[in-house]
């Protein structure tokens, strides 16, 4: 071989060696390169917070607009301004404002439907989920897109976004936004109802001739009583198990949505006689009336005798109105100590200003149409003959004849 035909071997060689170093040890940073932030980089590094007045989420035809009022209270405005799950908010705010860039990739728009970064597609699953911060004056300070999960396996996971005004591509970051979606119910404070220390509970229908009304109290007018009803016969005895229920009621409870009388008004059952009325009073002197009634039954596809899933059942509307007349004063023994008394008066002012919070908090559930599940108000969907069992008839003990003793 001729010692030019070794010399021109040898630079090829040489260039291809330069070549695969840098597609090895450099090709991950001259993609990352064409995109405006790279890896480590905050994706909204400047986002001001504090700044913000609303939120907007829009994905397809969903839309909620969470505004920021008095007191720094978030407001669901989709839902006649229902109290936002601000803790919800608060987790994207602050991710948004943190979370940081693993990887860029150059893209454009044209592509954004593969990532779920779509701003306009036929295909629902290409659509980004895309978040809108606006300040008072309705001027967008921060606009981003979340779209679909990135990572293939366990602890990777994370979600491609992308940024308004950003044209370089898009970015997989290590955050997956749990709960954020674009439905206002997802958006609302879910804390519900919280009803201690029940005295009585009556239920009656007033459109409903037939129902029989009831009312249940506590014996002895102890919290830790056993509920009995208020008109139980002398042939009756109580199923004291049947009562379990309303000693947890709304315990851990929430509801799915807040409706509009429109709204409620198309979707309840149009047969009145399915309203009830309940009357709760607690020993410290909080009465809640409560007004509840169900929808129109889900609409059901064909039955499936091979599906072992039971129809669904049909939710409930639900009404709040709430009364207090807290005690004044403390009801004090004759024989009360000095000491002792000091203490229990004490104990009497912390109480009270524990009820008047909670009443306040509470004046929330005034004036709204809950939806909630068939399962929340079980316990006030019973019938009276649920709590009674008719005694047992008395049986005479048949008499036994005594034969006479003779004496001897």
């Amino acid at each position: 071989m001729k010692q030019r035909t070794v010399i021109i071997l040898w630079s090829i060689a040489i260039v291809l060696g330069i070549a695969a170093y840098f597609v090895k040890f450099h090709g991950n940073e001259t993609v990352g390169s064409q995109t405006n932030r790279v890896a480590g980089d905050k994706v909204l590094p400047k986002l001001p917070i504090r700044e913000l007045t609303s939120v907007t989420l829009q994905q397809g035809d969903e839309l909620t607009t969470l505004v920021r009022g008095e007191n720094n209270l978030w407001t669901v405005k989709e839902r006649g301004h229902y109290p936002a799950n601000h803790e919800l908010l608060r987790n994207l705010l602050g991710t948004l404002h943190e979370v940081k860039v693993t990887q860029g990739f150059p893209c454009s728009a044209k592509h954004f439907g593969k990532f779920g970064l779509a701003k306009e597609s036929e295909e629902a699953s290409d659509l980004g989920l895309k978040v809108s911060m606006n300040n008072s004056s309705g001027e967008t300070l921060a606009e981003a897109y979340l779209g679909k999960y990135s990572g293939t396996g366990r602890g990777d996971a994370g979600r491609f976004i992308r940024v308004t005004g950003d044209d370089s591509g898009i970015y997989a970051v290590g955050e997956t936004f749990p709960g954020v979606y674009a439905d206002a119910p997802s958006w609302l404070e879910k804390q519900f109802l919280s009803i201690q220390n029940i005295q009585s509970v009556k239920v009656s229908a007033p459109s409903d001739p037939n129902f029989v009304s009831w009312e249940l109290r506590r014996e002895g007018n102890q919290a830790s009583s056993q509920f009995k009803l208020a008109d139980l016969g002398e042939k009756e005895s109580m199923q004291v198990t049947s009562t379990a229920p309303l000693r947890n009621l709304f315990s851990y409870s929430s509801f799915q949505d807040v409706l509009s009388k429109e709204e409620a008004g198309a979707s309840a059952n149009p047969d009145a006689k399915l309203k009830r009325q309940a009357v709760i009073q607690t020993f410290d002197g909080i009465t809640y009336q409560l007004a509840y009634w169900p929808q129109k039954e889900p609409a059901t596809e064909s039955h499936d005798p091979e599906s072992p899933l039971p129809p669904a059942q049909a939710a409930w509307l639900l009404t709040v109105n709430i009364t207090a007349e807290l005690p004044k004063e403390r009801s004090k023994q004759a024989d009360e100590k000095a000491e002792d008394a000091a203490r229990l008066d004490a104990e009497f002012a912390t109480r009270q200003n524990q009820l008047k919070e909670q009443l306040e908090q509470s004046r929330v559930f005034e004036g709204r149409i809950y939806q909630v599940g068939h399962t929340t108000l079980t316990a006030l969907q019973k019938n009276r003959s649920d709590f009674v069992t008719s005694k047992a008839p008395a049986v005479d003990s048949p008499s036994v004849a005594i034969p006479p003793v003779h004496q001897p």
